[in-house]
């Protein structure tokens, strides 16, 4: 089952853009649906927000009056956070009541509109943000009958459109009419959702690309590579000592394949192959695996690890897991930190993987043949680097 996570500002146009995936196959959870049932009457989360702000919340029917909570709490930080408490913990458990309810081999989404302030987006498959202008989201909300100086109040009392930016994998911009953004929807369903859904079911990684391609450093690598750290971070747990961004997309300004490569660090193997199914079901997919040895350690043993992949296919992903001190997880350190900070290493390596991109055009061809340059140059000049400057891995 994939879950998607979908998200934006008040007036921004979330409910389009669910509308349209739940056409194109989606099951959608609206939250902010759920957050009105679970303070219906006669329920025990009306009870709790009466015993919190009081009867005056309450309509002469005994309904809760919406908009006089909503006068009290957007102007009280406090009052706001206490209201989420109440509502939050109940949307999440009837939300996973529904996911559970729905086919292995279902798209399921969740528009939540606090998806940056509660910190959710790691439990999520992947998580789209909406965005538009904010004076076209002021026209909406006026338009809907809202009052522009409480339409501010509402924009402004939740996450900037930078935060949900940085928790989300994909951003749909929804400033150029209907069609525009239903046309934007379908393109991302069917060049990414389902594709990463299909993988999800037959529980594989996406592949990359087998035929070679370098791209210039691009500033969204480090981001990139949170999402899925974060995702990893909430399976393995303690399990996992510490988790780096390594490999090219690490160095900035350095070209590379548009992979990103993460370390993660681990007591032993046995705890990856323990949590298993567990990373299958957050999208993670491999297999045991060795890496190339390197001089003064050439015992092939040492250099076990755990080979994954992602299955998304918008974001390429190898993941390694290493044990804490092996040479594998020390030299994947030690070789993005001397890149980082010897600008000469970082020239020849890059002249390096142009010289070998010019001869080869195959991927598999690439890592072959780059690896004599890691035993004749890197290896050797990597671990000088790292006696004259004291360098050591970080533990955690």
């Amino acid at each position: 089952m994939l879950k998607v996570a979908l998200t934006g500002g008040i007036g921004a146009g979330k409910s389009t853009v669910a509308a349209k995936l739940a056409q194109l196959g989606a099951y959608v959870i609206d939250a902010d649906a759920l957050a009105r049932d679970v303070v219906a009457q006669d329920t025990d989360g009306l009870a709790a927000v009466v015993s919190r702000f009081g009867p005056g919340v309450l309509d002469a029917e005994g309904a809760l009056d919406r908009a006089r909570l909503a006068r009290i709490v957007f102007n009280d930080a406090h009052a706001r956070a206490e209201l989420e408490a109440i509502i939050h913990p109940r949307v999440r458990q009837r939300a996973r009541e529904l996911t559970a309810a729905q086919e292995d081999d279902a798209i399921v989404v969740q528009d939540i509109p606090l998806l940056a302030e509660t910190g959710g987006a790691p439990s999520f498959h992947l998580a789209i943000d909406v965005e538009a202008p904010r004076e076209l989201r002021l026209e909406r909300l006026v338009e809907r009958g809202m009052d522009r100086a409480d339409a501010l109040r509402r924009i402004d009392a939740q996450a900037s459109d930078a935060e949900r930016r940085e928790v989300c994998d994909v951003v749909l911009h929804n400033g150029e009419g209907l069609e525009e953004i239903e046309r934007r929807v379908a393109m991302l369903w069917d060049e990414r959702i389902v594709p990463f859904a299909d993988n999800l079911r037959l529980g594989t990684k996406e592949k990359r690309p087998e035929k070679l391609q370098f791209v210039e450093s691009d500033p969204a690598w480090p981001r990139r590579f949170e999402h899925l750290a974060a995702r990893l971070r909430r399976v393995m747990g303690p399990s996992a000592v510490r988790i780096d961004h390594v490999g090219s997309t690490a160095v900035a300004g350095l070209p590379a394949k548009d992979i990103i490569d993460i370390q993660v660090t681990v007591v032993t193997l046995k705890a990856v192959d323990m949590l298993e199914n567990a990373l299958g079901e957050a999208g993670f997919f491999g297999r045991a695996a060795f890496d190339d040895p390197k001089p003064e350690q050439p015992d092939v043993s040492e250099w076990e690890k755990r080979f994954y992949g992602y299955a998304d296919p918008g974001n390429l992903a190898h993941v390694h897991f290493r044990p804490i001190d092996s040479p594998g997880q020390r030299f994947a350190l030690l070789f993005r930190d001397w890149l980082r900070a010897e600008p000469q290493a970082r020239a020849d390596y890059a002249q390096e993987k142009g010289m070998l991109a010019a001869k080869v055009d195959s991927a598999t061809a690439y890592a072959d043949a780059k690896e004599p340059w890691f035993v004749r140059e890197a290896w050797p000049r990597a671990n000088r680097w790292a006696e004259q400057t004291a360098w050591h891995p970080p533990v955690c």
